[in-house]
């Protein structure tokens, strides 16, 4: 719930009612795509949780139904919108953004504005193509836990440095996709401390209960303190190529902080609103609400072909048009295939 309001605060600058005065605090608070690397965080410790679970029930990993329950939870909202804003909108893009939308490619060549958001969707989904068959070949070992942490080091070291290169422009022209902000080697380490997250709670779990019960106010204001840092640091004459490298790593390790003590005590104190009913709703809504909100996000002209602003496209009331397009979409196609999804789950 968390991550997809920060997402829906940030897009709000893209309506033509959103007030100005709201745009510094968007600029400092919400920094870029803030809620889209909460919500890789989230990823890759679920995922991984998930799998790491199934190993311990059943001695195994199937990845055959990994993928299908990945297939039914993904795709048929994400094709549904792709399906709704190219033939039942005004919108129109090239016939090569329509490819990257549906090859999940947009994160390395883009398309614009209403299908743009999907570049996420891309990072994750090339990042689960490779982390379950490694996750599982790491399993086989005796080390296993030493094994998954020395794999997943790798994007902790390499994204960094793909995103200091791309700054300084350090690279071929032609090898541009590679290095760009969305491009998946520059974004695989959120999702890996997601997953670093989940192999300490799975292995570790009684230390980090011991640790947070100790220290939570510490914890607290220190996941919060290294989520503000990196818009704190601009003030710092060294912050630009230090921030590159590292402003999103800093924020992945405030996220773990913030996410792991709520598993572990979501009973008690900050984290008790989490377990409210209308947020744990809007939680569970999160992916629709991400698919959709795109499509109502300021765009009367450009998806809905009005020359004047309509009101549903408007700041807030664009807000509840995307959570109304989300609900309507969560009832009618994701929670019928819940269902389904359940059979490949193990037991």
């Amino acid at each position: 719930m968390v991550s997809i309001s920060l997402v829906l605060f940030d897009h709000s600058v893209y309506t033509p009612s959103f007030p100005p005065s709201l745009n510094r605090l968007d600029d400092w608070c919400v920094p870029g795509d803030l809620g889209v690397r909460f919500f890789f965080v989230i990823s890759g410790f679920l995922i991984t949780w998930l799998l790491l679970q199934e190993q311990a029930r059943t001695g195994s990993v199937s990845l055959s139904s990994f993928y299908i329950r990945r297939a039914l939870r993904i795709l048929p909202v994400y094709f549904l919108y792709l399906f709704v804003l190219g033939f039942f909108t005004h919108y129109s893009q090239s016939a090569a953004s329509w490819a990257v939308n549906l090859t999940f490619t947009t994160n390395f060549f883009w398309s614009p504005f209403a299908t743009a958001h999907l570049w996420s969707l891309g990072v994750e989904e090339q990042f689960y193509l490779l982390w379950p068959w490694l996750l599982m070949r790491a399993l086989r070992r005796p080390e296993n836990e030493a094994t998954l942490l020395k794999i997943l080091t790798v994007p902790l070291v390499v994204a960094p440095l793909v995103r200091l290169i791309f700054w300084k422009k350090w690279y071929p022209g032609s090898w541009h996709i590679f290095f760009q902000d969305g491009s998946f080697f520059s974004r695989f380490d959120i999702l890996a401390y997601g997953c670093i997250a989940a192999v300490l709670f799975m292995h570790r779990r009684k230390l980090l209960e011991a640790f947070f019960e100790r220290h939570a106010r510490d914890v607290l204001l220190g996941g919060v303190a290294l989520i503000l840092a990196p818009p704190s640091l601009q003030f710092f004459p060294f912050h630009e190529s230090f921030l590159a490298a590292l402003g999103h790593s800093i924020q992945a390790v405030g996220f773990c902080l913030l996410l792991l003590p709520s598993i572990l005590s979501p009973d008690r104190g900050f984290h008790r609103f989490l377990n409210w009913k209308w947020i744990s709703h809007l939680g569970v809504l999160s992916y629709s609400i991400y698919i959709w909100q795109e499509m109502f996000c300021g765009t009367h002209k450009i998806v809905f072909g009005s020359a004047t602003r309509t009101w549903w496209t408007d700041f807030p009331f664009w807000i509840v048009s995307a959570l109304l397009a989300a609900h309507l979409s969560f009832y009618v196609v994701e929670k019928p295939l819940m269902r389904l999804r359940a059979r490949y789950r193990a037991v």
